[in-house]
């Protein structure tokens, strides 16, 4: 299961403020978020509730590729699926990566548009909820794999009388060439927290590239809930630096190279599984194994995961 924004040509998804939006306290209340079954008017936005900021992507290749179709999905606003075609018009908008640059001190190159084709009137069909933008990139070889590139799309109109929620409205797919960690990967360890701690047991997940030693995973089993973190891997040591991905939870992320922490804040944690003492926070090339240990901050300290993540 692969997630496009960055193009790994990794391709990332990000909420921009604009103008009116389809909420309620039901929204607000998280009783429904995108299918509110009695939106008055209904409406059409971007499937933001994927993640706030993702990636996925493409190799360097000669060959033509498509974007993931999962990654720009739009989305019906409405618990009911369409009673007819719904076309809905898309736009490229420069201004959205610049913005995104301004607000975090990032330096995402507007990709050329001569670089790639995109469908502007998706159609919803009948029936259904969602439909995805076609996005196609019939060459990579003159992308750098150490610069990230963006494209930022808006969606400007829909017909059969759906508004565009503005606060769905606009996505940034940042774009980066697949580096050699980007896969799925089997993740096993433990979740130590103060009042939920929880084994991690063969759960998968997606890491995506970011650039080319840089990867993209959920945090533990946080990702739903938009926890996610950079693992940058030295080629030379393959030590692993870990840090907050762009637009992630949790405020700073730290990581425990030689063992669980011991001092404040929060209680002093104990192995819990057998591979604790192996999380030294390393990449094995020859397994193509993370193992990891690192967490954040909460209110009563230290929350740390403890992984073991191989490559499938």
């Amino acid at each position: 299961m692969k997630k496009i924004k960055l193009i790994t040509l990794g391709l990332a998804a990000m909420v921009i403020a604009g103008t009116g939006c389809l909420k309620d306290k039901g929204f607000d209340d998280n009783q429904y978020g995108i299918n509110d079954p009695d939106a008055s008017p209904a409406g059409v936005g971007f499937n933001l509730g994927q993640k706030f900021f993702n990636n996925t992507g493409l190799v360097l290749s000669d060959q033509p590729q498509n974007v993931d179709s999962a990654v720009v999905l739009i989305s019906l606003l409405s618990g009911n699926p369409a009673a007819s075609d719904i076309s809905v018009q898309v736009s490229k908008d420069p201004s959205i990566v610049a913005d995104y640059n301004t607000a975090n001190g990032t330096s995402i190159i507007e990709l050329d548009p001569a670089l790639y084709t995109l469908n502007t009137n998706v159609i919803i069909p009948a029936g259904a909820r969602n439909a995805s933008i076609t996005i196609s990139v019939p060459n990579t070889t003159t992308l750098d794999p150490n610069l990230s590139y963006g494209l930022g799309l808006k969606i400007t109109g829909a017909d059969a009388g759906y508004i565009v929620a503005s606060n769905e409205s606009k996505i940034l797919l940042a774009i980066a060439i697949k580096n050699q960690y980007d896969g799925d990967y089997l993740a096993n360890g433990y979740v130590y927290h103060p009042t939920v701690p929880r084994p991690i047991v063969d759960l998968e997940k997606p890491m995506s590239t970011i650039n080319a030693t840089t990867v993209e995973m959920d945090l533990g089993d946080l990702g739903g809930a938009n926890y996610r973190a950079n693992f940058s891997v030295d080629p030379i040591t393959n030590l692993v630096t870990i840090t907050i991905a762009a637009g992630a939870a949790g405020g700073v992320y730290y990581q425990f190279n030689s063992g669980l922490p011991t001092t404040p804040p929060g209680p002093a944690y104990t192995p819990q599984w057998a591979g604790s003492a192996e999380c030294n926070n390393t990449y094995d090339p020859t397994t193509q194994t993370f193992k990891v240990r690192y967490g954040y901050i909460g209110g009563t300290g230290y929350r740390i995961v403890e992984e073991f993540l191989v490559r499938q």
